[in-house]
């Protein structure tokens, strides 16, 4: 496996940042030397500077999906093929375990979709995901990731497939596509993607700017991917293995430390 720095940017000899990028590199060669598989993405939106670290190289998606299965879902309320208010029956039969409030449910209970398209995303509920996937078919899901140009989208043994930095941050370009369109419930999904009940980056290590976010978490599989509103917004896109270790946490922090402190300095 081939592991590198891939950087894009005029200022390459520049002694400060190669300093910068040098930690930013240490910190990744310290989970190789230990066989742990990681990879990031920083993607400037406005000059399209990007610093990345096995960006091809594949994870367990988790709940990091569920990103573009909202987009799909809100796509189709757009095109009036779906409406927010329309109601879903969740049965006790469908209840899933892990994360998520749906599974606490104590009788068959209907919820509106834009109800199933919150919970999915603040809640990473894995129930009213499940549903919102059977909505869409898993070979609709598939065709919409290829339209994309994402290369791994739904491949997998589940309906959470697998995924890469690099088709991560094909799904948050759509994303934020679909925000800055101001379309009706842009406002509303942004909202929730700002604010989910669990964050893995913490606010201070990106200069508490806001991160409209999502994170994801199963078996060995440790993420969390986005984008930062700065005046200089950028794609922060880190997927790890390290779910089982008790350093995670501190990983993906320092991580995201010294990508905003990368992305402050060329920036300045």
């Amino acid at each position: 496996m081939k592991y590198n720095i891939d950087i894009t940017i005029d200022n390459y000899n520049d002694k400060e940042l190669l300093k910068i990028i040098k930690k930013i590199d240490q910190i990744f060669l310290n989970e190789i030397f230990k066989s742990n598989k990681v990879s990031f993405i920083y993607k400037n939106i406005k000059d399209n500077t990007i610093l990345s670290f096995n960006p091809d190289i594949c994870f367990y998606a988790a709940s990091t999906i569920k990103l573009l299965i909202c987009l799909m879902i809100l796509e189709k309320v757009e095109q009036n093929e779906l409406k927010m208010t329309d109601k879903i029956l969740i049965t006790m039969s469908d209840l899933k375990p892990d994360t998520g409030i749906i599974k606490y449910q104590k009788e068959d209970t209907y919820y509106t979709l834009e109800d199933l398209i919150r919970l999915t995303i603040v809640e990473s509920d894995n129930t009213s995901y499940l549903k919102l996937v059977d909505i869409l078919k898993e070979k609709n899901i598939k065709e919409y990731g290829k339209k994309l140009k994402a290369k791994h989208t739904f491949e997998g043994k589940d309906l959470f497939g697998i995924t890469s930095s690099n088709d991560m941050l094909i799904y948050l370009e759509k994303i934020k596509e679909y925000i800055d369109q101001n379309n009706k419930y842009s406002k509303i999904f942004k909202e929730w993607l700002s604010n989910p009940s669990c964050k893995y980056i913490k606010d201070e290590s990106i200069n508490n700017k806001n991160y409209v976010r999502k994170y994801g978490s199963y078996d060995i599989a440790y993420h969390e991917v986005g984008y930062v509103e700065d005046d200089n917004p950028y794609y922060l896109i880190i997927l790890t293995q390290l779910n089982k270790k008790k350093y995670k946490e501190k990983f993906i922090n320092n991580l995201a430390k010294e990508i905003t402190n990368f992305h402050n300095y060329i920036n300045k």
